[in-house]
């Protein structure tokens, strides 16, 4: 992705994606264990026996024995959750079972740095379809790359949301092999494109936009005439391995696939289609239901929830590509340039966001489900930021000097503002969610915060056993985070179910936002104004 033949450029990109992911490796321990990730460990290892038992692997056929699976033994296809994509979870576990990892936090730690490393591959992704988009230039790919590192939500969740900031990842790197192979099909981006959707798709089928965005726009482009250089029998053998190659390899990463793999993939289909899970979310100061939401419900989660620069930068972006679309009638859309590129980002952002509008479907905290458009949208607002710099280059000095100002105060008040919420950066909201965002909107739908109230209650009590407990709801959670604490202080913490037995107690504002009745409240885990979690003392 680094340009050739200019040694200072290369330095200082590597220099700047080195450092984030040096920045990732030293604060990756921060992070507390998510709501859901219990489930999807169990997800991961079920798969993994049942892979076991149908691969004669001799080197691991002793880990079928090993206790780790014995909370584990559900066979495959009568788990409720076996039609779930375990290409990021059957590997994951694979490696914990060859590290030979026993311990709850070893365990958990070792999934949010796969987690990250993952996410990091898919800033990567989106670094080089910036600078790929504006002709090489290094610039754009450290601007777009930037535009997600300083979005405080999605990158806390790079270390511990191995669902939807995988699968967010994954696909930014199939959108770059799409471009990749659009430009020019050859066997090679063939190949590399049918293993990214693959991968993508076998961790959540949503994915299968990628190939018929692929297969559409490489027609589009052929009937256009702009393969002319190519000769057109490479370049049908090239859409021929491509689509022969897909099919297989999501079959070959899928093992719920493997025993009737078309019929399987319809029911995993039909139930991505219509998500099973029926439940509360706070919302606009209600309790709504998952199965009817307003049509509102996930762009003003997004507008909430992203930094108004990028906001900003989308709406302009947003406004140059409708333009220029309409302009030259869709069709005739920029012939023979990369600005296809936009109307494939506008397409792969915007496409499954009225989508889920028009299908009235299945969302529940927040729009995490919806993480994957993110980086095309950021594409969009990167193609907005190139149109105001453009424009500002006309403007007077003075207003040149007073956009870029308020262009990086913007981004410095997000960077401050992530350093100060660390490591809660995914519960920020900007200025268009109120006060207190967390009494409009569902706070902290993780349950991360206990992690936090946790150190909170160890630091301020030296009692040598301190009792804790929650509500019924939110023990799994809380036992998660227990287990996360370093050895010494784990012993300290004993949980318990009856408040009268308690020294504190922790209430987490999930699907609600009132207040406890209880007395001597000592503490609030808060970030961006929203209050997470509350702490009360019963005992002195």
């Amino acid at each position: 992705m680094l340009a050739r033949g200019n040694p200072r450029q290369n330095l200082l990109v590597a220099l700047c994606l080195g450092g984030l992911l040096l920045l990732g490796l030293l604060i990756w321990r921060d992070y507390a264990i998510s709501f859901d990730a219990g489930q999807s460990r169990n997800i991961g290892m079920i798969n993994l026996r049942y892979v076991l038992e149908k691969v004669n692997l001799g080197f691991l056929q002793d880990s079928l024995q090993h206790q780790a699976f014995s909370y584990h033994t559900t066979p495959l296809p009568e788990f409720q959750d076996r039609d779930y994509g375990v290409a990021f979870e059957l590997p994951v576990t694979l490696g914990e079972r060859l590290l030979r990892l026993s311990e709850t936090r070893a365990i958990y730690l070792f999934r949010h740095l796969c987690t990250f490393l993952v996410s990091y591959a898919g800033l990567l992704a989106l670094f080089g379809l910036g600078r790929r988009r504006y002709g090489g230039d290094w610039r754009m790919g450290l601007a777009a790359a930037g535009l997600l590192v300083l979005s405080p939500r999605l990158f806390g969740e790079f270390f511990y949301n191995d669902k939807d900031a995988v699968f967010m990842a994954l696909s930014t790197i199939a959108t770059y092999t799409t471009v990749r192979f659009a430009e020019q099909p050859t066997g090679r981006w063939a190949i590399l494109h049918a293993l990214a959707c693959a991968i993508a798709i076998d961790v959540r089928i949503m994915a299968v936009l990628w190939p018929a965005a692929t297969l559409a726009l490489v027609a589009v482009r052929w009937v256009r005439g702009e393969y002319a250089a190519r000769p057109a029998g490479q370049r049908s053998l090239a859409v021929l391995l491509y689509a022969a190659l897909l099919p297989a390899l999501v079959v070959a990463f899928w093992p719920y696939l493997w025993d009737a793999p078309w019929a399987n993939f319809q029911q995993a289909f039909n139930n991505m289609r219509h998500f099973r899970w029926v439940g509360g979310i706070w919302y606009h100061r209600h309790l709504v239901w998952s199965d009817n939401l307003p049509w509102h419900y996930a762009p003003q989660w997004i507008l909430v929830t992203t930094p108004l620069l990028q906001v900003g930068l989308f709406l302009i972006g947003l406004a140059v590509v409708g333009r220029q679309l309409v302009r030259h009638r869709w069709w005739g859309y920029q012939l023979g340039t990369r600005q296809w590129q936009d109307a494939l980002f506008l397409v792969l952002g915007l496409a499954p966001i009225v989508a889920v509008i028009v299908l009235h479907s299945v969302l529940y905290d927040g729009w995490r489900q919806l993480y994957f458009v993110y980086p095309s949208l950021l594409l969009v607002a990167l193609r907005g930021l190139v149109a105001l710099w453009r424009w500002l280059a006309t403007r007077p000095l003075r207003q040149q000097r007073l956009a870029v100002g308020v262009l990086a105060l913007g981004a410095l008040s997000t960077a401050g503002q992530m350093v100060w919420m660390h490591p809660l950066e995914s519960l920020y909201f900007n200025s268009l969610a109120g006060q207190h965002g967390n009494e409009r909107y569902e706070c902290d739908y993780w349950c991360i915060s206990f992690g936090e109230g946790l150190k909170w209650v160890l630091a301020h009590d030296s009692r040598p056993v301190l009792r804790v407990c929650t509500t019924a709801r939110m023990m799994a959670p809380l036992l998660g985070n227990r287990e996360m604490l370093l050895e010494a202080d784990r012993k300290r913490i004993v949980l318990v179910e009856n408040p009268s037995e308690a020294d504190y107690f922790l209430g987490n504002y999930r699907w609600h936002n009132y207040r406890f009745d209880l007395p001597n409240h000592v503490h609030d885990v808060q970030a961006s104004q929203a209050v997470a979690l509350s702490i009360y003392r019963l005992t002195w």
